[in-house]
């Protein structure tokens, strides 16, 4: 692997020397500023004299998110400038993207003779439109290129071959070409085949002529946009000896037109855009678990078309299994035959209670441009039996429909509509002598008003005095829940300490739960990863990755099947280390 030689690279140049400059690790980039589909190369260069080096951590690199990588190689250089060596090794990655945007390349490290190296973060712009366009059929007496497509009439994210070909009389010149130069792939989905055959380069007969075909580069295509795409011409140069000596000689190919057809009508439930040939595996690893025992779910999508981009199938889940996000797999190459292979997803399931459930079925929909029709793959669904406690029973509130019809019909009226028979028969008292002389009893009522008025601002002073309690204020619940978590720390570095897995594993999911609600001020009951992780990411950027990270590693690790072998001293540090980024 090219890292493992990148350190031995380290050793073997720094050995038997004496002390020399600076040890430095930087990265750059060929480009920061890129079309779409156009490649560029990042380098992670280590620079040091003539020291020794201890590599106490190897070289880490950083992940290239929706960046695709297409290779890797290794960077190796010695060199003396006014009496003073300089040695550099490192890793050049070659990457390209699909679609414009703003893309962050992260820090790789490396830690040596006690020290951590850094390199600094990479903004990277695509962007669309950046190559200038190429005039096409540009030839030469006797060599020209061409393009071809598998399919110029497409439906929508549908799989086209693209092949681009020169053909020459004069063998030399095949030798002679330099500076290749493709266009931006507007609208495209471009995907470099970086496979060759045996036959890429062969005699053919051109019009009654014998020429040499050589295949100078394959790409698979998707169009993301319905109607007429323009592929601009594709080029390079040939070295040309002249009467001035040699001089580059630009041959390039015509452009091509492909017209995208939309999908048809009449789209079946759930179809996420999967244009191609499929089939559709689904197993579980065990029928029969006991409650809180962990299965696994696993879905297996084979075939050919867009499988970087196909989205895995919703699986109806039953109540009381708990779900946790999927580990997907992706096994698929880009082949000169075009993309081919399977993408797996991995649920990890977690009944609650006993019983029997029946889980899915699992089904898939994709276009298949063959047929021109959608084709729906479905399983049969997968039945558990787990022996545990039944599961509770939900309360339930059964309403006496007479009184809620009566207080519905009285509901304008403030007073209960069902008074006692003595309150009764004294309010029919007060109407009757009311009604004959009504002089003196306003001044009772009004007595009995002030009365009542008194007696309820003194039962509500008392009250106030007897439950007025001094709130906590937010400096001291942040200071509880610090000591809290740092206390449970401790019990999880002891825990490492003992090699308990299992008691590890379930303390670093508490942990991570609490800090994570904490943080995110979220309840238990609105509580998912990625909820959380979107929230904390506002405040805490990357920090939230981080912790989103490891908690799914916790819980994967917790349920995952003979997962003993962690190094959970390694894990505590990652978990002290996310608490004290949020400590600032």
């Amino acid at each position: 692997m090219p890292k493992n030689i990148f350190l031995l690279m380290i050793l073997f140049c720094s050995a038997n020397f004496s002390r020399g400059q600076e040890v430095s690790f930087k990265a750059q980039a060929s480009k920061t500023e890129v079309s779409v589909n156009e490649r560029f190369v990042v380098q992670f260069v280590l620079t040091y004299g003539q020291e020794n080096l201890s590599v106490d951590k190897p070289l880490k690199m950083p992940g290239f998110g929706e960046l695709n990588q297409l290779g890797e190689s290794q960077i190796n250089s010695f060199q003396i400038v006014n009496g003073t060596a300089s040695h550099q090794s490192g890793i050049e990655v070659l990457l390209v993207a699909d679609k414009e945007g703003e893309f962050t390349i992260g820090s790789a490290t490396i830690t040596i003779d006690g020290k951590r190296y850094k390199t600094n973060p990479i903004k990277i712009t695509v962007k669309k439109g950046l190559k200038p366009k190429t005039p096409g059929g540009q030839r030469l007496q006797g060599a020209f290129i061409t393009t071809e497509v598998s399919e110029e009439n497409p439906f929508l994210n549908q799989e086209v071959i693209l092949t681009v070909k020169l053909y020459t009389r004069d063998y030399s010149i095949l030798n002679r070409i330099r500076n290749y130069q493709e266009p931006d792939f507007n609208n495209l989905m471009a995907k470099f085949v970086s496979e060759k055959l045996e036959d890429d380069e062969k005699q053919v007969l051109v019009n009654g002529v014998t020429f040499i075909q050589k295949i100078l580069a394959r790409y698979v295509l998707f169009p993301q946009k319905a109607g007429e795409i323009e592929i601009d011409p594709f080029g390079l140069n040939v070295l040309i000896s002249g009467y001035y000596g040699a001089e580059n000689v630009q041959l390039t190919s015509e452009s091509i037109r492909l017209k995208v057809r939309n999908l048809p009508s009449g789209k079946p439930d759930n179809f996420s855009g999967a244009v191609g040939n499929y089939k559709l595996n689904a197993s579980l690893s065990k029928k029969e678990v006991k409650a809180n025992e962990a299965v696994n779910l696993e879905v297996e999508i084979i075939g050919s078309g867009n499988l970087n981009t196909l989205k895995t199938p919703k699986i109806p889940m039953p109540e009381n299994i708990e779900t946790f996000a999927p580990k997907k797999k992706d096994a698929f190459d880009i082949r000169p035959s075009g993309m081919k292979g399977a993408v797996e997803e991995t649920h990890i399931l977690v009944p609650q209670y006993g019983g029997d459930y029946k889980i899915g079925p699992v089904a898939f929909n994709y276009f298949d441009p063959t047929k021109e029709k959608y084709i729906t793959l479905q399983t049969k669904p997968f039945t558990l039996s787990v022996d545990g406690p039944e599961p509770p029973i939900k309360d339930s509130v059964h309403e006496n429909d007479e009184l809620s019809d009566h207080i519905r019909k009285d509901s304008s009226v403030f007073t209960p509509s069902v008074v006692p028979q003595r309150i009764t028969e004294v309010k029919d008292k007060v109407v009757e002598t009311v009604a004959k002389d009504n002089n003196w009893i306003w001044v009772l009522v009004i007595m009995v008003g002030i009365l009542f008025g008194m007696l309820f601002m003194f039962r509500k002073k008392k009250a106030g005095k007897k439950h007025v309690v001094k709130p906590i204020s937010e400096k001291q619940l942040n200071t509880q829940f610090k000591s809290q978590i740092q206390q449970k720390l401790t019990e999880l570095k002891i825990l490492a300490q003992q090699g308990n897995n299992s008691g590890f594993l379930s303390l670093q999911e508490e942990i991570l739960t609490e800090i994570g609600m904490h943080y995110s001020r979220t309840d238990l009951s609105d509580f998912t990863e990625n909820s959380v992780a979107e929230k904390l990411q506002t405040s805490y950027g990357n920090l939230a990755g981080q912790w989103k990270t490891l908690l799914l590693d916790c819980k994967q690790s917790k349920y995952a099947f003979g997962a003993t072998d962690q190094n959970l001293m390694e894990k505590f540090r990652e978990t002290e280390g996310v608490w004290k980024g949020f400590q600032g």
